[in-house]
Order: C-alpha cells, then sequence, then structure tokens
C-alpha cells in the first residue's frame, strides 16, 4: 500500500497509470479533497458522485452519489467511466461491477486497473451535429479499415485534437500510437486525410446501452483541409 502523502500527488500531463501504486495514490488524492466526480452514462448524461473510501488491499472502491439514490441504469452496467477536475486536469478511470450497498446509496465498484489524466482544454471542444455526421476511416492492416464517429473537435495549442467514438472493443491503442492515412468524410464533400496520434482511449457506455470505446486523438501535422475543417465547426 502507497504510504504518500495524497495532497502532495501531483499529475503529469497526459498520465496513463497502470500501476497499483500509482492508481491508488491519484484515487487517494481525490478521496482527500473530496473532489465530485461525474459518472457518465451515455448520451451525454452523468450524475455526480463523490469517492467514499478505497479498500487497503485494493480490491474495490466505494462511490456515493451527490443526492439521492443511484440511477438504476448505473447499476445495471458492467463497468462505468468517471471524470474528475483535479489541479487543472481532468482525471479518468473506469470502475467495474457496481453493487449497491444494503441499507445505503453508497455503491462499490471494483479497483479501477488504470488511471487517465491530462490537462484540462486550453479551447472548448466543438461537437458535431448529429444532422452533419463525420466519420473517419482508420487503417488498421493491407485491406482493412475501422470506421469511427467523430465526436467533437476542437484547437488544443500544439495540435487540433478529435475524439473519437469506436464501436469495437478488439483495438485497443496505447497513448502516442500513430496512425497514419487516415480518411475523414464529410457529406457532400471529398475525404480529408489526417495523421493522428493518440493520446487517451477509454471504455464508455453508449446511450443504448451498449459499449464502445473512446480515443482522444491529436492531428500531426494537419493539412490546410483539417485547419478549415476545424474552423468550420469552432464557428457554429
Amino acid at each position: 500500500m502507497s504510504t504518500s502523502d495524497p495532497k502532495a500527488v501531483t499529475l503529469s500531463p497526459g498520465l496513463v497509470s497502470t500501476s497499483a501504486d500509482e492508481v491508488e495514490r491519484v484515487l487517494r488524492a481525490l478521496l482527500a479533497r473530496r473532489e465530485p466526480l461525474a459518472a457518465l452514462l451515455g448520451g451525454g448524461a452523468s450524475s455526480e458522485w463523490k469517492l467514499r473510501s478505497i479498500d487497503s488491499a485494493r480490491q474495490y472502491i466505494v462511490l456515493e452519489p451527490a443526492s439521492g439514490a443511484p440511477d438504476a441504469g448505473l447499476l445495471a452496467r458492467e463497468r462505468v467511466t468517471f471524470l474528475a477536475e483535479f489541479g487543472g486536469m481532468h482525471v479518468e478511470f473506469t470502475a467495474e461491477g457496481p453493487q449497491q450497498q444494503a441499507d445505503s446509496s453508497a455503491v462499490r465498484f471494483g479497483f479501477p486497473a488504470v488511471t487517465v489524466s491530462h490537462r484540462r482544454r486550453a479551447h472548448r471542444r466543438a461537437q458535431v451535429p448529429a444532422g452533419f455526421p463525420l466519420r473517419c476511416v482508420i487503417p488498421i492492416g493491407a485491406a482493412a479499415a475501422l470506421e469511427a464517429q467523430i465526436m467533437d473537435i476542437s484547437e488544443g495549442g500544439i495540435g487540433l485534437l478529435i475524439g473519437l467514438l469506436v464501436r469495437s472493443a478488439n483495438i485497443t491503442p496505447g497513448p502516442g500510437t500513430l496512425i497514419k492515412g487516415c480518411r475523414i468524410e464529410r457529406p457532400e464533400k471529398g475525404p480529408v486525410r489526417a495523421d493522428l496520434e493518440v493520446r487517451h482511449c477509454r471504455p464508455v457506455a453508449l446511450a443504448d446501452g451498449g459499449e464502445a470505446q473512446r480515443w482522444g486523438c491529436q492531428f500531426l501535422d494537419p493539412s490546410d483541409d483539417v485547419k478549415e475543417l476545424i474552423r468550420l465547426f469552432a464557428s457554429e
């Protein structure tokens, strides 16, 4: 068990923590500050929670809703992703197997296997309207490709960020993975070519009860066409 003072914890930009020690340090920092956590429920919905306790043997964590009883839909999920604002950063973790505690609104989850932290965006992400769908075709082999729905776009200082919602749990790229030759397809116009670097990847629950992955990617040396696409949505 980590003996570090949780109030002394600092997180580096883009840090992916996979060791139990690091995961516990991040969680205990959230616990010490009673940071609010947003449970992402799919379809843009969320509910507010707080971390109540962490098992010393790292088998489980206990969270409680900020008010009222836990949502029945959340309890029915296999896993739930939580998001916190922490020291100028976003901190995310996914916990599995929610079980409501007897005579309490608190819910027990399995101990998270990973936490992901990255700096709060300097620019607001522009949501892609449902009536203007964008797809990203990602090459994954000599004659194979993975199709993704582009959810939002923003200008991120050193590059352009794009969130990808992928309906496949079989491919999970690690941070820093480079994806060359992606094709962004847009209605009534020709495709835009782009190279991407994966910054983070996490599972999410969809509004229809299904599961997916969400990839956060950065454009590498964006072309004029990519910059124009960003400006299109940023101006909406």
